[in-house]
């Protein structure tokens, strides 16, 4: 199959590339504790539990997703939320390896919702709870619906790139290019037409920037209530992961 992704020209997968996709079109996520092989691992934020997730496909819910879409609920208590990530640690940015990232949300309230949408390494609190190891790439929401694009390594956050400023109740895409060498470009779709206007490079050989190379990560998503008590909900389409095999 040949794909062309941004910086991956020409890609045949999976021999040139592998590749994570997610549409969410069966549900396929298990409770923390659960001793079952799943897509994405389901952990708990904050005190009094995760709220839920649930699985919308084929319904009144989802008209413009293509495919399958996951709905996750907070619970209605400041800090609760819902930590998804992938098991397996596959993907690594690493000199020579370009690696591409997309996907495609949906938030209710911009004004109460902590998001991020991206690649972490394994920790079950990526916003509420601060890094405790290794560090995170992607896109991340904390209030007033000012989306960043951030680096980070444990705690000490590196790169922070205000990218777009969200309105509730709003599909928008997000996507970023780790080109292998220096530089991460970051693009958004706001219109949802799925053409992507480059918002921002990250230079990452300057002192002030840096991304995580050489560590492990997988695809994350994580729902957070903020301060207010009402439930949060977010919308997420689909998820695309995909990096160069072969050292450029």
């Amino acid at each position: 199959m040949l794909i062309n992704f941004p910086g991956l020209l020409n890609c045949r997968v999976p021999g040139d590339a592998y590749m994570f996709f997610d549409d969410f079109i069966t549900p396929q996520w298990g409770a923390t504790g659960v001793a079952v092989q799943t897509n994405w691992k389901l952990s708990d934020i904050g005190t009094l539990g995760q709220g839920t997730v649930a699985n919308l496909v084929g319904t009144a819910d989802t008209p413009n997703t293509g495919g399958g879409v996951i709905s996750i609920t907070t619970l209605g208590t400041a800090g609760d939320g819902c930590n998804l990530q992938v098991p397996g640690s596959a993907f690594h940015l690493e000199d020579g390896y370009p690696l591409y990232w997309e996907s495609r949300w949906y938030i209710t309230d911009i004004s109460n919702t902590g998001f991020f949408n991206g690649l972490a390494t394994v920790d079950a609190e990526i916003i509420a709870g601060g890094m405790s190891a290794g560090g995170k790439i992607g896109f991340q929401m904390l209030e007033a619906g000012s989306l960043t694009f951030i680096t980070s390594t444990t705690t000490d956050i590196k790169t922070t790139t205000p990218v777009y400023t969200e309105a509730d109740a709003k599909w928008v895409r997000g996507a970023f290019l780790w080109d292998g060498i220096d530089s991460i470009y970051v693009y958004i779709d706001d219109d949802d037409d799925g053409e992507f206007d480059h918002v921002s490079t990250i230079a990452t050989s300057t002192a002030a920037n840096y991304v995580l190379l050489d560590a492990f990560v997988n695809p994350t998503i994580e729902a957070v209530n903020q301060t207010t008590a009402a439930a949060e909900v977010v919308l997420v389409d689909y998820v695309l992961c995909a990096q160069q095999r072969y050292k450029s």
